[in-house]
Parts: C-alpha cells; sequence; structure tokens
C-alpha cells in the first residue's frame, strides 16, 4: 500500500463548489467537535455524555420517546455504557428517567431545566460568534441553509448507519 500524502486526490465527477462545500462541512465537523470537546471539560462532562443528552433532546423536539435501548442503538454503545452514561447524567441533574407510557419494561429519559441551563451556558460563546453569521443572511437563504444541513445530517447518519451495520 502507498505512503499516504496530503496530496488533494481531485475528484472529477464533482464541481470545485461542491468540493468546496464538502472542505468547509469537514471544517465545520472538525471545529464543532473540537468546541464541544472544550465546552465539555469546561463544565466537566465527559463527550459521551454530551452526545447522550443532546440525542435525548433531539429525540424529544421530535416528539419520540428517548428510551435507554434507542440511544444505545443510536450511539453504538453497550446496554451497561448507557446506564452508566444515564446514571451519571442523572446524578448532575441533567435528565430524569420515568416509567414508559406503554413499555411497562422501559424507561423513557427526559432532559431536565438544569440540563437547558447548563447547555445554554456551555454553548452561550459559540451563539455569540454564530449570531452575525446568521444576521447576516435573508429569511430564504437561511431556509435553504436549514433544508441543506438537515438533508447532510440525514446523509450523515444514513451513512453512520451503513458503518454500523458493517460491524454487525
Amino acid at each position: 500500500m502507498p505512503p499516504a500524502t496530503s496530496a488533494r486526490r481531485p475528484d472529477p465527477g464533482r464541481s470545485e463548489e461542491a468540493r468546496r462545500v464538502t472542505r468547509a462541512l469537514r471544517r465545520y465537523a472538525t471545529e464543532s467537535d473540537l468546541y464541544v470537546a472544550a465546552a465539555g471539560r469546561e463544565s466537566a462532562m465527559h463527550r459521551t455524555d454530551l452526545n447522550g443528552l443532546a440525542l435525548v433532546m433531539d429525540l424529544g423536539l421530535q416528539g419520540e420517546p428517548a428510551t435507554p435501548g434507542r440511544l444505545s442503538a443510536t450511539m453504538q454503545l453497550s446496554a451497561p455504557a448507557t446506564s452508566a452514561m444515564l446514571d451519571r447524567l442523572e446524578r448532575q441533574g441533567h435528565v430524569t428517567r420515568t416509567p414508559h407510557p406503554e413499555d411497562r419494561r422501559s424507561v423513557v429519559v427526559g432532559v431536565t431545566e438544569h440540563a437547558l441551563d447548563v447547555g445554554g451556558r456551555m454553548f452561550a460563546r459559540l451563539a455569540a460568534h454564530l449570531a452575525p453569521v446568521l444576521d447576516g443572511r435573508t429569511d430564504e437563504e437561511l431556509a435553504l441553509i436549514a433544508t441543506f444541513l438537515e438533508e447532510v445530517g440525514e446523509a450523515t447518519g444514513a451513512a453512520r448507519r451503513d458503518v454500523a451495520a458493517a460491524d454487525d
């Protein structure tokens, strides 16, 4: 196998603007990951806990119950690792576990006001830096960007699921 190089391999099937978008998404993903890691260290929270909390919030916003099984499957964690994560989040006052209304064998994980307050403080710096970027766009541009990012999120989730299926 030839040694890895830092040379860029142009994709002849993509326009320069498509490659630019791909590079921008990669940079955003890296910067976002580094920011969350730094903010997590500042708040004494592990990255796995932050991801779990974000997933619980996202599921709640979608009107879907966040169950330990769903968290395990999505985050590719074992049941004991998920339980340990939820124990940490519960001890810190970030989540609650209540009986599932339709499945007596399961619980539903919910986010607390404390978690929302901590998250608000944790991401306040990021919001302050994003505000001028968002304020500089029209509602039409923001709608297009939101649709694009939603589709990118779906595509990334599909790729993650492909990787998980290949591991099984």
